[in-house]
């Protein structure tokens, strides 16, 4: 349409640029539930607490408006005169926004760290719609493709300089990379199509209680959990000063509970330096009434009568959340933060908590979840009923026959594993918990690949969730594709040919 138009460059430059700010934005509103840890983040490294992820939104609307209206105002143009020609400033001001554009793009890939890999995991999920439109966009190209390609053939082969054998060359790579286009969905198929029947829904861990929507690791966490019917919630365990088993994540207090206010002079010393005694006299939950840092409360996720439970909500020990697990028939996933070698109880952290553990008489709602093997093999001896669950990285090496043997209950890794692993495992029948799964995408992607369970911070979502949104059987996904690329192909071929005989 546009081969004898002048400036036809600066119609491609504004529509790369708005393609790309299309494609950041996208995935940067998909990752809506991970956006407080992205404003945590940037608030913890400028010491300005602000809403990053809103003023980013903000701010990339500017380029996209932009190149909307450039690239509008010189179609006009270079249908009316046949070229365009931009100001400077608007040459100069495309191609700099779409540096940055690709710049933060690879910056929020960097930023998220581990979880990176959800940006590939988005894609994967709604490659179907992605495929459909490379698919439609090739087969369109092919129409005015088509007489070119007759005229390549039928073009006389200059002997010296163009033998037959390079022509049909470059023909076949032409058409081998058409093939490819078309049949890479069917290589290619996202985690939704499958094969025989849907997998079992995954059971739901509430991370730290379900940290979006309570104060996390606290007893009223606990009864949020409870009060949603997930089949129960992940805890990390450290140890008092005293020797008394506590719940915390952080290595300090000043997040989650109001240290600042009762022990200023302690604000940065770390949690395990406090008695049972001091850590019992701060509140950790009011904090999260009035942040509402997840913006739960304010959307009424979050049930008012609960809310008087939260600002009175305190550090509980181990000994107490058993307690309440077993009260409420909960899965209790106990993840372990030991002391530093300086304090009191180093060496006797584990078995003072395997031996809380122990004496709560729930083994079997008891997940003890650990990287140390040691560990987990005194479990397997002396509670052979608890689950014996092994912890693995992102990126430790993974052999399921060797996991087999070892005779442990189950694998708890992170999300972003191979999918071929999650699947493998199931088949094999393996159990396997990912953590943590936030994204209503990835959860519908892990419950397909047949995962035993997940632990999320969004568990209210997932327990809502009664199947995946969308899953095609293998054999019909492969039948559509095939349809689009012969219906498609073959539309194409005879409106070329039909054009073809009206202009004889």
């Amino acid at each position: 349409m546009l081969k004898h138009k002048e400036g036809k460059k600066w119609i491609v430059a504004f529509f790369t640029l708005f393609l790309s700010v299309v494609v950041f934005e996208s995935l940067f509103l998909l990752l809506i539930p991970m956006h407080w840890e992205f404003n945590d983040f940037l608030s913890d490294t400028l010491g300005i607490n602000t809403n990053y992820a809103l003023i980013i939104i903000l701010i990339f609307c500017i380029p996209l408006i932009y190149s909307i209206f450039f690239l509008v105002r010189n179609l006009i143009f270079i249908k009316r005169e046949d070229k365009t020609d931009p100001a400077l400033v608007n040459k100069i001001l495309s191609i700099l926004l779409f540096v940055i554009t690709i710049a933060l793009l690879i910056t929020l890939i960097l930023l998220f760290g581990e979880d990176s890999v959800i940006i590939i995991q988005l894609l994967e999920y709604y490659s179907i719609f992605l495929f459909m439109v490379i698919i439609v966009g090739f087969i369109v190209l092919l129409y005015p493709l088509v007489p070119e390609i007759i005229r390549f053939i039928k073009k006389p082969v200059k002997p010296l300089f163009q033998p037959k054998a390079k022509k049909y060359t470059i023909l076949s790579f032409f058409f081998l990379f058409y093939i490819w286009i078309l049949v890479m969905p069917i290589i290619f198929p996202p985690t939704n199509v499958i094969k025989g029947e849907l997998p079992p829904k995954p059971l739901i861990i509430a991370h730290r209680g379900g940290a979006h929507y309570a104060p996390e690791n606290t007893l009223a966490a606990g009864i949020y959990t409870s009060n949603i019917q997930a089949a129960g919630w992940e805890i990390d365990v450290r140890i008092s000063n005293d020797g008394i088993p506590f719940l915390m994540h952080d290595d300090t207090l000043e997040r989650t509970t109001n240290v600042s206010e009762e022990f200023p002079s302690r604000i940065d010393n770390r949690s395990e330096t406090f008695t049972i005694s001091e850590l019992k006299q701060l509140n950790a939950g009011k904090w999260f009434v009035d942040n509402d840092p997840h913006d739960t409360i304010k959307k009424g996720r979050v049930p008012s009568s609960l809310i008087e439970i939260y600002n009175v909500a305190t550090i509980p020990t181990l000994e107490e959340a058993l307690n309440f697990s077993r009260d409420n028939n909960l899965i209790i996933n106990v993840d372990f933060y030991g002391p530093k070698n300086d304090h009191p109880y180093y060496n006797q952290y584990f078995n003072t908590c395997f031996s809380v553990l122990a004496n709560a008489g729930i083994d079997e709602l008891i997940w003890l979840t650990s990287y140390n093997e040691e560990w987990l093999e005194y479990t397997m001896n002396n509670a052979p009923n608890m689950k014996a669950v092994l912890s693995v990285g992102l990126s430790d090496n993974v052999n399921l026959e060797e996991f087999k043997n070892s005779g442990y209950d189950m694998i708890n890794t992170h999300h972003g594993r191979s999918n071929r692993l999650y699947r493998a495992a199931a088949e094999d029948g393996i159990s396997i918990n990912v953590w943590t799964v936030d994204l209503s995408s990835r959860f519908q992607q892990v419950w397909t690949l047949g995962v035993t369970s997940v632990t999320t911070n969004e568990p209210i979502v997932f327990i809502e969730m009664a199947k995946p949104n969308w899953i095609i059987q293998r054999p019909i996904y492969i039948v559509i594709w095939l349809l689009v690329d012969l219906i498609g192909v073959s539309s194409i071929l005879v409106a070329r040919y039909i054009r073809s005989k009206k202009q004889i």
